[in-house]
């Protein structure tokens, strides 16, 4: 049997080595390897899709939150619309704030940050004018500023960053696109934190999925590279 590598689409080679996972950076037994050096732990392939995320954010030394976010979005696991992207922004934003040397990543804050979205149903951009991941953006702002219901400014910060994420999201138009949205979503909080917090945040998002997509946009969408 056949197999490619999700990162590439490379064939893999069968080895009986030690690497680096792509995915948690973590080193262990290969069985399988890509010829440009992509691999996948037995832990992260088995892994559900809340440890996922916290394994790739607890791995990665990226500073570009767009670049940890397209890298779980290729897991085997992954699927292309889904609520599998509500917990994706805090966790992402998070990691790469803690790379730059920003904001350090104590203990808890990951598992934290995905249990305030995970519950965030299917479709409810259509059935509820919300998106999941523009609401991740008011959590992230919540997260960092300790943002509660009985909170003055942290609280209407929290709710500006979600008003904003949706704005962009709404302004983009067409059918949803899940990575779009966790895109446009990523550079609004990017630019809502240097405004805001006086937090710098650099992210280029470029979407690697529009060939998987029946429904792409194409140029309708600004990250689409043909």
């Amino acid at each position: 049997m056949t197999y490619f590598c999700v990162i590439c689409g490379e064939e893999l080679s069968q080895v009986d080595i030690t690497a680096i996972c792509t995915f948690c950076q973590q080193e262990k037994p290969a069985l399988y390897l890509c010829p440009k050096g992509h691999f996948t732990c037995d832990d992260c392939q088995l892994a559900d899709w809340p440890e996922v995320v916290k394994r790739v954010c607890e791995g990665s030394r990226e500073k570009d939150p767009a670049k940890i976010a397209n890298l779980i979005m290729k897991h085997p696991m992954s699927i292309m619309h889904s609520p599998q992207h509500h917990i994706l922004i805090p966790a992402v934003v998070l990691s790469a704030l803690r790379n730059t040397g920003i904001r350090p990543l104590n203990p808890g804050r990951l598992e934290s940050a995905i249990e305030r979205t995970k519950g965030i149903p299917l479709g409810v951009c259509g059935t509820r004018g919300e998106c999941g991941a523009a609401i991740g953006a008011g959590t992230v702002v919540s997260i960092l500023t300790g943002a509660t219901f009985t909170k003055d400014r942290e609280r209407s910060l929290a709710l500006r960053a979600s008003a904003e994420a949706l704005m962009a999201i709404a302004e983009a138009g067409g059918p949803r696109c899940c990575k779009q949205s966790v895109y446009l979503t990523l550079e609004v909080v990017s630019h809502f934190l240097q405004r805001e917090l006086n937090i710098p945040l650099s992210t280029a998002p470029q979407c690697d999925f529009y060939r998987r997509n029946p429904e792409c946009k194409k140029e309708r969408c600004k990250y689409y590279v043909s």
